[in-house]
C-alpha cells in the first residue's frame, strides 16, 4: 500500500468521524459521552464558528466538559469546530468562512475549557460556563477564529490573538434552522471574560 494511498484513507476516516456539515464538525466525547437527542430529554448548544485566517486545510477547534469533571475535564471533553477542508461554508465573504453548529446534550453544567488551532492547542485550562437545558436549543454566539493582533488587542485580549466571541442571533438563526433536526435557539451567549486569554469580545 502506497504511502499516499493510506493518507487518503486515514483523511476519509477523519471525515467520517467528525460528522462534516458544510465545514462545520463535533464530536461527543468517547462513545458519546455527552449526547442526548431532544426527543429523549436532551437540550441543544448552537451558533456558528468559523475563522478570519487564510489557507487550506486546517482545523480550528472549541473543547467543553461537563462542569462535574474539574481538574479532570481534560480527559473528559468534547468539541465543536470549522475546517477548511470542506469548501462548502455557510458564510463565506472573502474575509470570514464560517458554518452553523447544533449539538444535542445532557442536560446540565458545562465549560468551554480551550481551543486548537492549525494543530496547537492552548496550555491554559480556562473554565467559560454555559448550561444546557431540555428541550431548549442555547445559543452560544458567533465564534471566530482570528489572527489580528491589533484588533484582538484593541477588544481586550490579553495575548494578541484568539477567538472573537459576536452576538449575531438575527444572522445565524435562519443557518442553524437549515440544521438536521434543529429548533430555535435562545440567545445565551458565551461571557467572553470568563474565557481569557483566549476568548474575547468586541464592543459592537
Amino acid at each position: 500500500m502506497t504511502a499516499k494511498f493510506t493518507l487518503l484513507i486515514l483523511a476519509g476516516a477523519l471525515a467520517a468521524s467528525m460528522d462534516l456539515e458544510a465545514g462545520a464538525f463535533e464530536d461527543y466525547g468517547g462513545f458519546g459521552k455527552y449526547k442526548q437527542n431532544l426527543a429523549d430529554g436532551g437540550g441543544c448548544i448552537s451558533g456558528t464558528v468559523g475563522t478570519s485566517v487564510s489557507g487550506k486545510n486546517f482545523n480550528s477547534i472549541v473543547y467543553f466538559a461537563g462542569s462535574q469533571y474539574g481538574e479532570k475535564a481534560q480527559f473528559n471533553k468534547a468539541y465543536f469546530g470549522f475546517t477548511t477542508l470542506n469548501k462548502i461554508h455557510d458564510i463565506d465573504n472573502g474575509t470570514l468562512r464560517a458554518s452553523a453548529f447544533q449539538m444535542c446534550l445532557k442536560p446540565g453544567n458545562y465549560d468551554i475549557i480551550g481551543i486548537e488551532a492549525r494543530g496547537m492547542e492552548s496550555a491554559k485550562e480556562v473554565r467559560m460556563p454555559f448550561t444546557v437545558e431540555a428541550g431548549k436549543n442555547v445559543y452560544l454566539g458567533s465564534l471566530i477564529f482570528h489572527n489580528d493582533t491589533v484588533k484582538a488587542l484593541a477588544c481586550g485580549s490579553i495575548n494578541g490573538q484568539g477567538v472573537e466571541i459576536r452576538d449575531e442571533l438575527s444572522r445565524d438563526t435562519p443557518l442553524i434552522l437549515g440544521l438536521k433536526g434543529a429548533i430555535a435557539p435562545e440567545s445565551k451567549v458565551l461571557d467572553a471574560a470568563k474565557g481569557q486569554p483566549y476568548f474575547y469580545r468586541c464592543p459592537q
